[in-house]
């Protein structure tokens, strides 16, 4: 069998050529390459600090007591008699507060029955203190406002003080004859609010 002769190209100059420009692709490629993770190698290699800085927080309160619970217990009263008794009023939270104070009574004689406030002065007893309250009906008294904000008559408490007042419940000369073995019950209704951003 016969082969047909093969023809032999001869190799083109531009070979080696193309053989050298792929090597120096490859080898700026290869530098490159070098050269950034060197780079990100050295960026790692730097002084670094950190610090915090923690707080801690509470809410305040107001909290108002009176005392004693139950203030009065007059039997027996006649026209012209008072009675008068210490209330201490307490502001038992750390917040600075206003107050005010509201009365009910009940009954006819609740009507009639005045209530004056003063404060403490030299004693309760004396009543020589400072003017709170003008002798007003028992029923329907108030000092102050409760409405939020301050209002005229309010009374201020700091965080962990108290004040003393004296209140003075009397039967006015001038009562008659049907308010006999009358009775009424009342009761003193103190409301607060904080003082601090609320003008």
């Amino acid at each position: 069998m016969q082969q047909s002769p093969t023809m032999v190209t001869p190799a083109t100059a531009d070979q080696p050529t193309s053989r050298r420009r792929r090597r120096g692709i490859l080898a700026i490629l290869l530098g490159l390459t070098t050269i950034s993770l060197g780079a990100g190698m050295f960026s790692l290699a730097i002084f670094t600090d950190t610090d915090a800085s923690t707080g801690t927080f509470a809410a305040g309160t107001i909290d108002i007591e009176s005392s004693p619970t139950v203030a009065f217990t007059v039997t027996g009263m006649v026209p012209g008699d008072s009675n008068t008794q210490a209330l201490t009023i307490d502001n038992a939270g750390t917040a600075s507060l206003r107050y005010a104070l509201s009365t009910t009574a009940t009954n006819t004689l609740g009507d009639t029955l005045t209530l004056t406030i003063k404060t403490l002065g030299t004693s309760c007893a004396l009543f020589d203190g400072t003017s709170v309250l003008a002798a007003t009906a028992l029923d329907g008294a108030v000092v102050g406002n409760p409405t939020q904000g301050a209002d005229a008559g309010d009374r201020t408490l700091a965080g962990a003080a108290s004040e003393v007042l004296c209140f003075r419940v009397s039967l006015p000369l001038a009562t008659g004859d049907s308010l006999q073995n009358a009775t009424s019950s009342a009761t003193f209704t103190f409301d607060a609010e904080q003082t601090a951003n609320n003008p």
